[in-house]
């Protein structure tokens, strides 16, 4: 058991900090600790970094880039035994990373997240990839950037996957641009993640886990306005009148311009009525 303040409190010190010090996997960690109170967020850890020790003894010193993702494939993905959840994709379970690493099931952030953090201690040059629909990693410092799907054992991605891939998760309403593969910094990883867990919970209709996610989501940035207003209709859904209607507020102080705005100021007009009438 552990205090959920203590995690709450470890979680943002952990966000506030500059992009390339924020430590990745413990991050998701914490988002995980918040909805199993029984993990043991350093335990985790230790296992990633015995892990990568076991890998790091399959590479040679003077190993190639390529050389090294080739052992980090074997290891992860065969030795391991990681692989895509195509079963149950979109359980909340595939975006607690505690859990993926028990099962060896996941969807690609999360894999990519594992397959990142082993990468990062035998020397890889990899960054997180922000692609629509299906996070990739980049391996970096060759000739030619390499894209790699860590949901499809590390294999490489091509431009013309990246065109099936968002045409596919699209409906054919999107089209492949460049800049979708650009690298993204850990905290917008740290969000996606908060994000795929998000609509995992509201998928199940698990409303108290949302609002926790959006919770972390809002500590990550703070005034994101998506987040703002979905705290307050969370907790107008929960019973949290007060708190809702602040919310409410904030949304529309940081986006006056807001196309629902005239729905949730009527929203905001039945939370004070209802507060009034306490």
């Amino acid at each position: 058991m552990h205090d959920p303040a203590v995690i709450r409190a470890q979680f943002a010190e952990l966000v506030r900090r500059d992009d390339e010090r924020i430590e990745l996997a413990r991050a998701a960690l914490l988002v995980a600790a918040e909805h199993d109170e029984s993990l043991d967020v350093d335990a985790c850890m230790a296992t990633l970094d015995a892990w990568a020790a076991a890998l790091a003894e399959r590479v040679g010193a003077d190993a190639t880039s390529v050389q090294r993702l080739a052992a980090l494939r074997q290891f992860m993905f065969e030795e391991l035994g990681f692989r895509g959840d195509v079963h149950d994709y979109y359980s909340p379970e595939n975006s607690l990373l505690h859990s993926v690493m028990d099962r060896r099931v996941g969807i690609p952030l999360t894999l990519g997240i594992v397959f990142m953090e082993l990468g990062w201690r035998i020397g890889m040059q990899f960054e997180g990839v922000g692609f629509p629909g299906h996070f990739l990693v980049r391996l970096a410092g060759e000739e030619s950037d390499l894209l790699l799907d860590p949901f499809d054992h590390g294999s490489s991605v091509a431009e013309e996957d990246c065109r099936r891939m968002i045409a596919a998760s699209s409906q054919g309403a999107l089209r492949f641009e460049p800049e979708m593969t650009r690298s993204i910094g850990r905290r917008d990883m740290v969000a996606r993640l908060l994000l795929n867990l998000k609509v995992a919970r509201l998928r199940e209709k698990d409303l108290k886990g949302a609002l926790a996610a959006v919770d972390q989501l809002l500590l990550v940035f703070p005034d994101s306005p998506p987040e703002l207003r979905d705290r307050g209709l969370l907790l107008y859904q929960l019973d949290g009148y007060r708190a809702a209607l602040a919310s409410l507020e904030d949304y529309l102080r940081v986006r006056p311009d807001a196309a629902d705005r005239a729905a949730i100021e009527r929203h905001m007009l039945t939370l004070r009525m209802m507060l009034a009438a306490h």
